[in-house]
């Protein structure tokens, strides 16, 4: 499970994500799109816990 936390505060959990020239694109439990994210808007993405917390 991962964590994206863009620029406005949100936090997007997804399962997995794939890097692009221009940003993130977050994907969910079936592979589903969920949201890109633009580099500039992009705080942190990470790895997080079960119960959502962070990895570090």
């Amino acid at each position: 499970m991962y964590k994206a936390q863009i620029s406005d505060g949100e936090q997007i959990p997804c399962d997995d994500y794939d890097r692009g020239d221009e940003g993130v694109e977050l994907r969910g439990e079936d592979g589903d799109f969920l949201a890109f994210v633009p580099y500039a808007h992009l705080l942190w993405l990470g790895e997080t816990t079960e119960d959502g917390q962070t990895k570090w």
